[in-house]
């Protein structure tokens, strides 16, 4: 029974991270209130934006970091850079990524069942504008790590290294090499590799804006379902969660049943939870699309529990939530390997372990902050600030 109880839920070290998380909320939340009001001005000044989603997104990215740390504790380890066994710990990062998918499907096909024109051109531009800055910013953080590790020598022709460097900007569409024959570049920095599928996404929008009216919105959710039914491989699982999206913001835009209200609908969110940790490792299969979409229906609801997420270091993170998800992982490569060196990283424990993912949460969200202001929010339309 101890086994069964240990792979389930979260083990000291785990709560000892979240531990980590709920305090860098907190303190996020004594500098965005007391210390720096001008942020907070930023957050709370966002007229149109949900709350809740912004909110969302900063417990996502949170739990991100938590995950890559688990999981790079075992790799400085083992050298097997590898999902953790646990239910909780897995879920965490798996989930999360699950769902920012879902929030990107949600956002944009809201719109459009509500009749909101595709302006195509105009909508890849701010897609290119929100995305690519930041991105570029990343990848030269990644170079100048890789550098760093080389003793700034060049170990391979200029030319080559211009081309390796230029397949880790195409987004995860080109073949992720080691950059300046640096083995394991990629282990620096995992997480590219989401952003193809949203990219994806995005450029699929003009083929899906054609079943947005009317009875068509049905043909695209039974053609979806039905390739998931068919086809197992998880890359196409994942895109279901695009289509988990789609299918809340048509129910959002519906007049549902009186007693399916939302407060009702808020708490079986809420109790999805714990069936999904429970019940499952991963979230690749039709019941853990459904227990992540009865989660996400709630959450769009605001109501009861998931009000807490319009807590404004919530949303605040949740507004640095994409230089927190690039930068994360190479602040923690960092940590790990030239602050502490492997062994080290790899015996921590209790209060140390809580100490570190702290740090390299904190190191992340200040980055991310201050890469906001710098780099993001400049190349942002006006509108979107």
């Amino acid at each position: 029974m101890d086994a069964l109880f240990a792979a389930l839920l979260p083990d000291a070290a785990t709560l000892a991270g979240l531990g980590s998380v709920l305090l860098l909320a907190a303190g996020l939340s004594a500098l965005l209130l007391r210390g720096f009001p001008a942020l907070g001005r930023v957050v709370l000044g966002g007229g149109g934006r949900a709350g809740e989603l912004d909110g969302l997104r900063g417990v996502l990215s949170l739990l991100v970091i938590l995950h890559h740390c688990i999981i790079f504790r075992a790799y400085c380890a083992t050298g097997q850079y590898e999902a953790p066994p646990g239910h909780f710990d897995n879920l965490a990062g798996e989930a999360a990524v699950a769902l920012f998918f879902t929030i990107t499907a949600y956002l944009y096909w809201r719109r459009l069942l509500a009749g909101a024109p595709l302006r195509w051109p105009a909508l890849l531009v701010g897609r290119l504008r929100r995305l690519v800055p930041m991105y570029v910013a990343a990848v030269a953080a990644l170079v100048a790590i890789v550098l760093a590790d080389s003793d700034f020598a060049l170990r391979v022709p200029p030319g080559e290294l211009a081309a390796e460097i230029g397949q880790w900007l195409c987004f995860d569409f080109l073949p992720l090499p080691d950059i300046n024959a640096r083995p394991g570049t990629y282990y620096i920095e995992v997480v590219v590799w989401t952003l193809r599928y949203e990219w994806e996404f995005v450029l699929c929008l003009p083929l899906l804006a054609l079943f947005a009216a009317g009875r068509r919105p049905w043909l695209l959710y039974a053609a979806g379902l039905l390739l998931l039914a068919l086809v197992t491989a998880r890359p196409v699982q994942l895109y279901g969660y695009f289509l988990v999206g789609l299918l809340v913001a048509h129910l959002r835009s519906r007049a549902l049943p009186g007693w399916l209200g939302p407060r009702l609908l808020a708490w079986a969110g809420l109790a999805a939870v714990p069936v999904l940790v429970l019940g499952f490792t991963d979230v690749y299969g039709p019941a853990q699309m459904a227990l992540l979409g009865l989660v996400f229906l709630g959450v769009t609801t605001g109501a009861g529990p998931w009000a807490l997420l319009r807590w404004p270091p919530l949303r605040f993170l949740g507004l640095i939530s994409y230089g927190t998800y690039l930068l994360h992982h190479m602040v923690l490569y960092l940590v790990a390997t030239r602050l502490l060196g492997p062994d080290r990283f790899a015996a921590l424990d209790g209060a140390e372990w809580q100490g570190v993912v702290l740090a390299v949460g904190a190191g992340a969200v200040l980055l991310a902050t201050a890469t906001h202001l710098l780099i993001e929010r400049p190349c942002l339309p006006a509108r979107a600030h």
